[in-house]
């Protein structure tokens, strides 16, 4: 056997296939994710995920030089998940029952008990990393717009129908999810988001922020 016949029997080193390297990043998240929602944020290490996960020290501070960066994009992963695909697709022609579709749907989703948990660590740790908190909050609410105008508008949507999704969100979505962050019951909200999703119903139907452009109401 020569040199070079060695040579072609050694390993190669060097970066990853594509698919490993997205295995290997989903191994991570998903195995930080449950750390920091069981030991939170102060306790998690990027030793301990690297442990857990099966990966290489190196792979993880290559990819998260700091526990914060990886924090961040636990946050950002799990509110993205939320909101793609849509658990529910509105397909009445009335407005008023696609957007009291979405919001339901969307209620469903910000109390359930992983979003409501990361949500708690980001707000513990706002003073120390307030960047972290206005992008988890950031990515909260604009994803929840995304969702709501995706409902309300039937082509392109409009400047006027995001306004009135993030009014929706902000008078029927948002204080719900609050509540539950700061310890009310997720049982007891759920049975007060249909009242309070037709209470801004209502004032966004007097605002005229609901009216269809081709049919009335």
């Amino acid at each position: 056997m020569t040199v070079r016949d060695l040579d072609d029997a050694r390993p190669r080193r060097g970066r990853p296939p594509a698919q490993e390297a997205g295995q290997a990043e989903e191994r991570i998240l998903e195995t930080a994710t449950t750390l920091f929602l069981a030991d939170g944020f102060g306790r998690t290490t990027l030793d301990a995920v690297s442990s857990k996960s099966g990966t290489g020290k190196s792979a993880v501070y290559r990819r998260y030089p700091d526990k914060e960066a990886l924090f961040a994009a636990v946050v950002h992963r799990s509110i993205q998940a939320m909101f793609a695909p849509p658990k529910v697709a509105p397909a009445s022609d009335r407005m008023q029952d696609r957007l009291r579709s979405a919001g339901i749907a969307l209620v469903e989703n910000l109390l359930e008990p992983r979003c409501i948990a990361l949500m708690r660590i980001t707000a513990a740790e706002a003073e120390n990393f307030p960047g972290l908190a206005e992008m988890a909050y950031r990515t909260s609410f604009d994803g929840s717009v995304r969702y709501v105008t995706a409902a309300l508008a039937r082509d392109a949507p409009s400047e006027k129908l995001r306004r009135a999704a993030e009014r929706f969100i902000e008078i029927a979505v948002q204080p719900l999810s609050f509540q539950a962050i700061f310890g009310h019951s997720p049982a007891v909200l759920r049975d007060r988001a249909e009242a309070d999703i037709e209470d801004a119903i209502l004032l966004l139907g007097t605002k005229g922020l609901l009216a269809d452009p081709d049919r009335p109401g």
